[in-house]
């Protein structure tokens, strides 16, 4: 990934935490590099520039105004996101709005010929909306990136590269663990479905499902932008792949966070989550034995990995990026199949 940049310049859609937070010190434990927002990264990269703003909420314009006009000072400021596509020219368009507005200012900026998009998750809330964005995309040559972000996570990397070395043999089975207060379908659990389908490495292609009780007449997205719990379910899956990997969805909402991915192979296993990564391996004495996890030295963020994979498919063709929006439409259709099932009763239902 580059630590440098020709001289590119971005423009943001969407000013809420995720956006603006400041880097600061955690005391949260855990191994996660900072920064955690898309402004604290942008200001690691040296080269890229924030150009304008926008957000229908003056004091979020401000408040961003106040904490970063330091590193930007001369960023032009919106409140309508197609008039900021219609004026501004950037290399980047970072959409970082509620879940179902995605659709039209990603098609907005594609036709508009930007020619970078940096696309919070989920990539959106239908698979219709999904194929609009992909269309859109591919046919007005916009790279975009969805900023699943544990895809550059240095641990959560390092696992895919295990995986794909054949440490724990072919991959047989794929669990994710989606746990607290938080356990949303598609806030949070869009991150554990991504990177399921990542370590299953194959198109997922039928679910079977039960959305948490209560929620008998969510049949598509309703949510407030991931806001309030109760907006949106809990959920429970199995999953099968076409490569004959098996997959389980935990969603569970409660009191504590547990977010976890458990992937066994034929000669191995893997578990990891914020605070763990386990490497077992099949030896012919012993069975399962734990080993070493070979985790890497470099601790660049999940999200300025993320821009700077972006900037480096802007400047190089041959340069595919780690998320594709068809990576992050198998996520949406299997939310939406997701639903189909549990109005079947749980019924097997093929992905759309």
């Amino acid at each position: 990934m580059p630590t440098s940049v020709p001289p590119l310049t971005c423009a943001i859609i969407g000013l809420s935490e995720i956006t603006s937070a400041p880097a600061t010190p955690s005391t949260r434990g855990g191994r996660s590099p900072l920064p955690g927002s898309h402004a604290a990264a942008i200001a690691r990269i040296p080269g890229l520039t924030v150009s304008a703003i926008c957000d229908m909420n003056p004091d979020a314009i401000a408040s961003f105004h106040q904490r970063w006009d330091s590193c930007w000072p001369d960023m032009r400021d919106y409140t309508d996101a197609f008039e900021m596509i219609g004026q501004e020219a950037p290399d980047i368009l970072a959409v970082v709005t509620p879940d179902h507005l995605h659709r039209d200012i990603v098609v907005a900026a594609a036709e508009k010929g930007i020619p970078a998009i940096m696309c919070e998750k989920p990539l959106a809330t239908s698979v219709k909306d999904a194929d609009a964005i992909i269309a859109a995309c591919e046919q007005h040559g916009t790279r975009i990136q969805v900023d699943h972000t544990r895809r550059w996570d240095p641990f959560f990397h390092q696992a895919r590269l295990l995986i794909d070395e054949g440490r724990i043999g072919d991959v047989i089975s794929v669990t994710g663990t989606l746990h607290g207060p938080r356990a949303m379908l598609y806030r949070n659990g869009t991150h554990i479905l991504d990177l399921m389908h990542s370590y299953a490495g194959a198109p997922p292609t039928a679910v079977s499902a039960r959305l948490e009780p209560g929620y008998d007449e969510f049949t598509a997205y309703r949510g407030d932008g991931g806001h309030l719990p109760s907006s949106e379910p809990a959920a429970s899956a199995y999953i099968e792949y076409a490569n004959g990997v098996r997959g389980q969805y935990n969603g569970l909402k409660g009191e504590f966070m547990l977010v976890e991915w458990d992937v066994i192979g034929s000669g191995g296993r893997i578990r990891i989550g914020a605070n763990h990564a386990e490497l077992y391996v099949h030896h012919p004495d012993l069975g399962l034995a734990q080993v070493p996890f070979p985790a890497s030295v470099i601790m660049t963020g999940g999200i300025q990995g993320a821009w700077e994979d972006l900037i480096a498919a802007l400047t190089d063709d041959q340069h595919e990026v780690r998320s594709t929006a068809r990576d992050a439409r198998a996520t949406v259709a299997t939310i939406d199949a997701i639903l189909r099932s549990h109005q079947q009763q749980g019924k097997l239902v093929a992905l759309g």
